[in-house]
């Protein structure tokens, strides 16, 4: 089965950035499948981009076959981004010649901006495939609760309008938002086009790689001096729930050390809340790499995260972040309140309520006082957890499986 996926943002495993349709396509290849990436020459979400892109051309990308569209850079705001749509769509316009040639028998759209939605629908008409509809965000939620737009902003109004449409055009719609059923019937549109996929911890996170030393090291020394470690670790942003931590931390027992290790434009504010809290029990530690992440989460004692109350939470949500840090072996401790939370299904922490200060350090404290041992038995249920159910082969089967019925329904119909 020949599978053409548009991903204006497309990644790969040295490139960086948003690997989703990469690992996937690593997997359908393993099987049998044939995948084709659509994406834009230059992504802000990529560590770099391919210097010598043959545009208009298949050209393969470590052993993924890539079309690269020329696009002009943009920033990370949508309505920045959206200087690409145009040049994107115009671009896979004149590959039009090579995309009919190749003979996809599906095309699955996997945007999380959208972009590319008109252009996914015309080539799958007029081709006769099916359309799969990939969602990775919920709109106009995102823009709204994310990046902050006021409710009567054209933007608001814009991709409520794209995402309506490629529900209603698409054969299939698939996502690790559970309930996006809900979300559907809502705007209404026949729910029962949704299959739910797991959700799934890329594997490059698990691939060999330098680990972070002299963080490890550090993490070590006071370890060695008999504090319990709650480390967290990523970018310091505001949705990290990090405000929160450092609340906790004044209320934690004084052998509990808080360790954030992250860069961000959010660091020195947390840093002046800390200064002006007198607190000796919150260090800060430069970023890692994000696949170096695992290896500095096996060095503390628990691992805080933390999703935001977004509304769009009650369809479901990424837990990505809370997998990672499962992957390190030790208990998690995660604020959020999300349909399906993993550390409940596996049992390796505790799941606190958002902005409650004071249920996170009870839980911390519980946590603390444990045994070792019953520690690393909680963290390596989450370890196991992460390896046996929320892998990217498990994950890409589901859409195999899904991509395989819409491309057999499309012919049935058609004949």
């Amino acid at each position: 089965m020949k599978i053409l996926i548009i991903d204006y943002d497309a990644g790969t495993a040295l490139f960086g950035g948003d690997t989703h349709a990469f690992d996937l396509a690593e997997e359908w290849k393993k099987c049998g499948g044939k995948p084709l990436i659509v994406a834009a020459d230059y992504s802000y979400l990529r560590k770099r981009n391919p210097e010598k892109a043959q545009v208009g051309q298949i050209q393969e990308q470590e052993g993924i076959p890539f079309l690269w569209v020329r696009t002009p850079a943009a920033a990370d705001r949508e309505k920045k981004i959206l200087r690409g749509a145009r040049p994107f769509e115009k671009g896979i316009r004149r590959s039009m010649p090579i995309i009919v040639d190749w003979k996809p028998d599906v095309v699955m759209l996997s945007s999380r901006h959208l972009l590319g939605g008109r252009i996914a629908v015309k080539i799958a008409k007029e081709l006769g495939v099916p359309l799969v509809f990939d969602v990775r965000r919920i709109y106009p939620e995102h823009l709204q609760e994310v990046l902050e737009y006021a409710p009567g902003h054209y933007l608001i109004r814009r991709f409520y309008r794209m995402q309506k449409k490629l529900y209603k055009k698409s054969d299939r719609v698939l996502s690790i938002y559970s309930r996006l059923a809900e979300h559907m019937a809502a705007l209404g549109v026949d729910p029962q086009k949704f299959s739910p996929v797991p959700q799934a911890l890329s594997g490059h996170f698990l691939r060999e790689h330098r680990p972070p030393q002299r963080h490890m090291d550090f993490v070590d020394r006071y370890r060695e001096k008999g504090y319990f470690i709650c480390l967290a670790g990523g970018d310091i942003d505001k949705d990290r729930g990090l405000e929160l931590l450092i609340e906790s931390a004044a209320l934690a027992p004084r052998e509990v050390l808080f360790i954030l290790a992250g860069n961000g434009v959010f660091k020195s504010q947390l840093k002046r809340q800390v200064k002006e809290r007198g607190l000796a029990n919150v260090l800060f530690l430069d970023g890692v790499q994000p696949e170096q992440l695992v290896d500095l989460y096996t060095e503390a004692d628990c691992v805080y995260v933390s999703l935001p109350p977004y509304r769009w939470h009650r369809y479901g949500a990424d837990t990505s972040r809370i997998l990672l840090a499962m992957a390190g072996g030790v208990p998690v401790v995660c604020q959020a309140d999300i349909p399906q939370n993993p550390v409940d299904a596996a049992e390796c922490g505790a799941v606190v309520p958002p902005k409650n200060a004071q249920d996170l350090a009870k839980a911390l404290t519980k946590i603390a006082i444990l045994p070792k041992e019953k520690r690393m038995e909680m963290g390596q249920k989450g370890k196991s957890y992460v390896l046996e159910r929320a892998g990217i082969a498990g994950q890409a089967a589901d859409y195999w499986r899904a991509l395989q019925k819409a491309a057999t329904e499309k012919k049935r119909d058609g004949q």
